[in-house]
């Protein structure tokens, strides 16, 4: 039985250096690699191109260009700027776990500048299409940048506490400062048109012409001259 399993010839071992080269199966596979990567690249532009136009509005609002918008990351700077905050933190946004921070950061102050609270940054964090569309193209108005640097801070405490009560100004002199007032009173209302309408008409007995050469006029008949009587 030995023998007899000795004599059989034996199978050759698999030689692992013979391929056999598919040339259908190698471009099928690289097919598909190339509709997985096109897919890709369509939802990047896809997403760009809605990421874009959902932070435009606001860009313009805040006095910067749409086009700002598009440019991959210009457009965190632009934020940065917005937000009022220090141009370190645009550069603080590319460290590990850290930058994730300081991005939150930036876009709670850029939700303060467009007047709005905590709560709207966390759907900037979440959904920022939606949320930068409602702010873009919404009623929301720029407030202006809502970061305070401490120096900022400093100076706005110290402000009210600054004294002028102790300050004294040189009295100015204007004409007519320092001649007597009269009560005038007692010479009614000051109505021009008033003393026109009550004075008019109203004959004064005795009084003379203001110039010599102004002669009061002579009353005439109401029917013509009449006749000339004779010396």
């Amino acid at each position: 039985m030995l023998a007899s399993l000795l004599s059989l010839p034996l199978a050759p071992a698999p030689d692992p250096y013979d391929y056999q080269y598919d040339g259908a199966s190698t471009a099928a596979s690289m097919g598909l690699v190339l509709m997985i990567m096109g897919i890709y690249f369509m939802i990047f532009v896809v997403f760009w191109l809605a990421n874009g136009f959902a932070w435009a509005g606001l860009f313009h609002k805040a006095g910067h260009p749409k086009w700002a918008a598009f440019v991959p990351f210009y457009n965190s700077w632009v934020m940065v700027k917005i937000a009022g905050r220090p141009e370190s933190s645009f550069w603080l946004q590319f460290i590990p776990y850290a930058g994730i921070y300081w991005m939150i950061v930036t876009l709670n102050d850029l939700a303060k500048s467009f007047g709005k609270d905590v709560a709207y940054t966390v759907g900037l964090v979440f959904v920022p299409v939606v949320f930068a569309a409602i702010l873009s193209y919404g009623d929301a108005r720029y407030l202006g940048p809502a970061y305070v640097s401490p120096a900022q801070k400093q100076y706005w405490q110290n402000y009210p506490q600054q004294q002028y009560a102790g300050q004294q100004y040189p009295a100015q002199q204007y004409p007519g400062q320092g001649q007597p007032q009269y009560d005038q009173s007692h010479y009614g209302p000051q109505d021009p048109q008033g003393q026109y309408q009550q004075y008019q008409g109203q004959q004064f007995q005795g009084q003379q012409p203001e110039y010599p050469s102004q002669q009061a006029p002579q009353a005439q008949p109401p029917y013509g001259s009449g006749p000339t009587q004779q010396p």
